[in-house]
């Protein structure tokens, strides 16, 4: 018979549990950061998939609305992707573009004593006035923007991208009245 003496080389069942503690917690924390790495991969390859759509629901506006004017586009339309994207839909809008009055910039300002408005002709800041209507009149007309978003379920809520771009219409005629 073996007599064990107190002197033993094993390891004691506090450093035992010790050692597992610790190990739970690096275990613990590698897990952590694989289902934060999953989750960044599975979030990057979505909007990879949505970047992709909204490319290509712009291609088809932009097929959609060349040679044509703005009243024969729908200001809006919306609709679902087909398989395997019947999970997307998306809503286009089109949009006139409004300029903001900016009349103030082309008046010579309410110091009447300056040098510029004692030298200044006569109707000079009413023409630049005019001058400015006419051609933000005319840009108001002429450009629309177009936006298209992008809408998915993405657990109890609802996740959107929106990409924007403007559309000219060349054929716009040219009016010299405001």
């Amino acid at each position: 018979m073996k007599i064990y003496s107190s002197q033993s080389h094993a390891f004691t069942l506090l450093e035992v549990m010790i050692a597992m503690a610790i190990m739970l917690v690096a275990f613990a924390s590698i897990l952590m950061v694989e289902r934060s790495s999953l989750n960044t991969t599975a979030k990057a390859k979505q909007m990879n998939v949505v970047g992709m759509l909204a490319r290509n629901a712009m291609a088809m506006t932009e097929t959609e609305i060349t040679g044509k004017t703005f009243t024969e586009i729908q200001e809006e339309t919306a609709g679902q992707f087909e398989p395997p994207f019947q999970d997307y839909t998306y809503v286009r809008k089109v949009k006139e573009i409004e300029f903001p009055n900016i009349s103030a910039l082309f008046q010579g300002g309410e110091d009447k004593d300056s040098a510029q408005a004692q030298n200044a002709e006569p109707g000079a800041d009413a023409m630049q006035e005019q001058m400015g209507k006419v051609i933000f009149n005319y840009l108001s007309k002429a450009i629309r923007e177009v936006t298209i978003t992008i809408k998915w379920k993405r657990g109890a809520g609802e996740q959107n991208y929106t990409v924007a771009m403007y559309w000219v219409d060349f054929e716009t005629p040219f009016s010299i009245t405001p």
